[in-house]
């Protein structure tokens, strides 16, 4: 594989007490979870570990953790998991802060400044004492899992990015082919469009909805820009600029749909799979969506005009989990986290929900997941990089999130002006 090369509140308070009184950590908890138990105690006791999974992902990630749960549960008789649906980013701050964290729930590692919160605010276990086995690991893997230097939650052993499904049978009606420059990426989406078809089934009624096309384009475009700013170096925002530009010409054109402002992800997604669009831009997390239609359906990343493909950064947190610093059963919890990180639960997930393997002994599903490892280079997330010269005094991912791309996708706003926005908000950053 090429990818080899590369290693790289609004909830109602009477339901979130109803979803939070299943928390509890099955006893009184200590007083400082740090504090050591001896192995025989623990060993010994029958205990329930309570875990929150990621709400939004239940449909596809249910079958793989009732699977790996039992598996746990069959290696350590003396666990019982009660695995709940209920680890919404809202019900995650509630419990923060009415002190009734579960055992242990889902993280997005350094996707987000989430756990770097919870970490430096006390709410989740430094895991360091455990020596949780990191060999099998790339390093930026062991970065997800770390603040400050230290282990917060288990090692993700998969990659996600946004990439481009395609219709293989309608690619082959109208004689377009994978597209290897961006100048043959650009003559795909004109053929279609002019052909009455929609080149890409688009969803434009959300913030990050509307953002998968950035996040594509980005890397092509101002690779070495997102690098300056993540160096604290000074970039050349022209070629943002210019990915902004093509972004609003885009939305002008239609390319992404008529109806691209008021769709959501699943009518975007119901379009593509009904075979009204010739594409659709969505994550290798979704790739399981996209089998088994009636159609043959093919996946690339878009290239530069040198034909280098790029991924963008993104280590998956489908299986990524922090333990509550007050849970009553550290040692346990951090063996249910030991076992997520083992071959066999991680091959579980694989072969249930097929995602990119960023360690070489899981196999991978299909032919589909190889199509998403042909990539030449690992870009930058363009929202992880502006997330990370964030401070209290600048937020220039929201900024990029919330103004600079629905004026763009409105015509309310051109490239200059968007990365004018950007750089600006990062000009009164600290960690600039």
């Amino acid at each position: 594989m090429k990818f080899r090369k590369v290693t790289a509140m609004a909830i109602l308070a009477a339901m979130v007490t109803a979803s939070l009184a299943g928390c509890g950590n099955s006893a009184e908890p200590k007083s400082d979870a740090n504090e050591k138990s001896t192995s025989t105690e623990q060993s010994a006791e029958q205990v329930t570990l309570t875990v929150w999974g990621d709400t939004d992902n239940q449909a596809i990630l249910e079958a793989p953790f009732k699977e790996i749960n039992e598996a746990f549960e069959k290696i350590h008789p003396n666990i019982k998991i009660d695995y709940q649906w209920s680890g919404t980013f809202d019900n995650i701050n509630i419990a923060t802060q009415s002190d009734s964290l579960p055992d242990m729930f889902w993280v997005q590692g350094n996707k987000s400044t989430k756990m770097e919160e919870l970490a430096k605010n006390g709410y989740i276990l430094n895991l360091d004492k455990y020596n949780i086995d990191s060999s099998r690991y790339p390093q930026s893997a062991i970065d997800y899992a770390t603040v400050d230097g230290s282990v917060y939650c288990n090692y993700p052993a998969f990659f996600d990015y946004a990439v481009i499904y395609y219709n293989a049978e309608m690619f082959k009606e109208h004689e377009v082919k994978v597209p290897e420059t961006f100048s043959e990426f650009e003559a795909a989406l004109k053929t279609f469009a002019d052909n009455g078809i929609a080149p890409i089934s688009g969803a434009g009624s959300g913030e990050f909805d509307r953002y998968w096309p950035i996040q594509m384009m980005a890397p092509v475009f101002c690779q070495e820009t997102l690098k300056a700013i993540k160096n604290h170096e000074e970039p050349d925002y022209a070629p943002m600029e210019q990915m902004f530009d093509k972004y609003r010409e885009y939305c002008e054109k239609q390319y992404f749909g008529k109806d691209f402002e008021a769709t959501d992800t699943t009518g975007a997604q119901l379009a593509f799979t009904n075979g009204k669009a010739a594409m659709i831009i969505d994550g290798t997390w979704s790739n399981a969506i996209y089998r088994d239609l009636s159609f043959e359906v093919g996946a690339f990343a878009i290239p530069d005009e040198d034909g280098k493909r790029y991924g963008q950064s993104g280590e998956s947190n489908v299986m990524t989990y922090a333990v509550s610093a007050k849970t009553a059963y550290p040692d346990q919890a951090v063996e249910y986290l030991k076992f997520l990180s083992s071959p066999e639960a991680e091959q579980i997930m694989e072969d249930h929900q097929g995602g990119i393997p960023l360690v070489k002994d899981i196999e991978p599903k299909d032919d589909l997941i190889r199509q998403f490892a042909d990539v030449d280079e690992i870009g930058l997330n363009i929202y992880h990089v502006l997330s990370g010269v964030s401070d209290d005094s600048a937020k220039p991912q929201d900024i990029f999130l919330g103004v600079v791309v629905p004026k763009l996708m409105m015509s309310e706003m051109d490239g200059k002006q968007a990365a004018e926005s950007i750089k600006e908000e990062i000009s009164k950053s600290s960690l600039k």
